[in-house]
């Protein structure tokens, strides 16, 4: 048989190309649906958070718009004008004391009982020389001598008189007419008395001879005064003070020879003093 190229038959050679493409075909499927499944094995990814939008802008209101954060204070109630009593057994406290300071003078009785108008308290000066005291027995010793400014004298022609009982160092005494007397201008007699928030009364008896005398009372900042004068002879008088003030306050009452009338011994006297 002469040589010469082989050729294939039409029918084999179509055979193999169907099979190639096939093979083809194949593989291209083969290779899609593994990329199918290995997508499909994977988580899907998060969606993003979705984006906030900025609020639309408001004006802030005025103050006079602006609302109030919170309801005006309730205002405390009114004080009550009724007064409540203290508990029993509770003391109330004590009423402020209003000092209280008056002076007038008026005649002296021809005999004046001591005993009977000092019921708290009397002195008498001068029963049997220039430095004789007497004062009631047990009495409260308010009445305080704070001593002679000048010579301290005694007389014995007084025109009214005095008695006492229950006094001490001499216990009774009949009518007598003795006291004590300065002649010196400017000399004076000073007595003190201690005040409390009850009103007192100082009968202070005192006189003069040919001149004029001043008493002057002194007490919690108030001064009340009055004035006695003789030119000629002797003159008496009784110095009522009323008086009262906080306890510890102190009357002070001066008896002064302001101006005598006689070149010698123009004088005020002293004669005694009763506290009730």
């Amino acid at each position: 048989m002469p040589g010469g190229p082989f050729r294939e038959p039409d029918g084999t050679r179509r055979a193999r190309l169907t099979l190639g493409i096939a093979v083809a075909v194949s593989i291209v499927l083969l290779g899609a649906t593994a990329l199918f499944v290995l997508f499909a094995d994977r988580p899907a990814e998060e969606a993003p958070p979705p984006v906030a939008l900025p609020t639309p802008w408001d004006p802030p209101l005025s103050p006079e718009a602006e609302p109030p954060s919170s309801p005006p204070p309730t205002p405390p109630p009114s004080p009550s004008l009724t007064t409540t009593s203290p508990p029993r057994g509770v003391p109330s406290p004590p009423k402020p004391v209003t000092p209280v300071l008056h002076l007038h003078q008026a005649a002296v009785p021809s005999v004046v009982d001591l005993s009977a108008h000092g019921r708290r308290d009397w002195v008498h000066w001068g029963l049997t020389g220039p430095e004789a005291v007497n004062r009631r027995a047990g009495g409260t010793g308010e009445i305080r001598d704070l001593g002679v400014t000048g010579v301290r004298s005694r007389y014995d022609n007084n025109p009214q008189s005095f008695s006492w009982t229950g006094g001490a160092p001499t216990a009774a005494a009949r009518p007598s007419p003795t006291g004590l007397y300065v002649c010196q201008a400017n000399g004076s007699f000073d007595v003190s008395v201690t005040a409390g928030p009850a009103t007192r009364t100082l009968r202070l008896y005192a006189g003069l001879w040919m001149a004029r005398g001043k008493l002057t009372a002194t007490l919690a900042g108030r001064t009340a005064s009055a004035e006695l004068e003789n030119r000629q002879t002797n003159g008496t008088a009784v110095f009522v003070i009323r008086f009262r003030a906080p306890a510890g306050e102190v009357l002070r009452v001066t008896w002064a020879n302001v101006q005598p009338f006689h070149p010698t011994c123009g004088n005020v006297d002293i004669q005694a003093a009763a506290l009730s």
